[in-house]
């Protein structure tokens, strides 16, 4: 099983700037993946939250939820870091990391995106990791 916790990380294109990131394992998430560009889904809406947590339906045709959405605006038109989500029963699956946005079909994935993963949590352990998320 693979561990989820949620850290304060500095944004690398604005140091300024601090989001909350994940940390699976010893993997600092946004880092591995990439991003620059974007913050955290937690920290911008509970709806977010509430995707990660299968509570509410993705805002994308896809069904995935996004991580990483715009620093200016969270708009998933602008395009984000997504994931696909699964309830295992006792563990929750993370995988298929990717960008993609709800204006255009299809997903991008970069050589560290494709090599990400999959992730197993314990789904208690997950749940508290995400839940205080989910009423912002």
């Amino acid at each position: 099983m693979d561990r989820i916790e949620i850290y304060s990380a500095t944004n690398t294109e604005d140091q300024s700037l601090s989001f909350s990131d994940f940390k699976i394992g010893n993997i600092k998430l946004a880092p591995h993946l990439g991003v620059s560009d974007e913050i955290s889904s937690l920290d911008v809406n509970g709806s977010f939250a509430k995707q990660l947590l299968l509570q509410d339906y993705s805002d994308l045709k896809s069904g995935r939820v996004p991580l990483y959405v715009c620093i200016c605006c969270a708009d998933l038109g602008c395009g984000a870091t997504t994931v696909l989500v699964e309830d295992l029963g006792n563990k929750i699956k993370w995988s298929e990391f990717g960008r993609e946005s709800n204006l255009q079909h299809g997903l991008f994935q970069n050589d560290y995106m494709k090599r990400t993963g999959p992730f197993y949590f314990d789904k208690t352990e997950y749940l508290s990791a995400i839940n205080p998320y989910a009423s912002k």
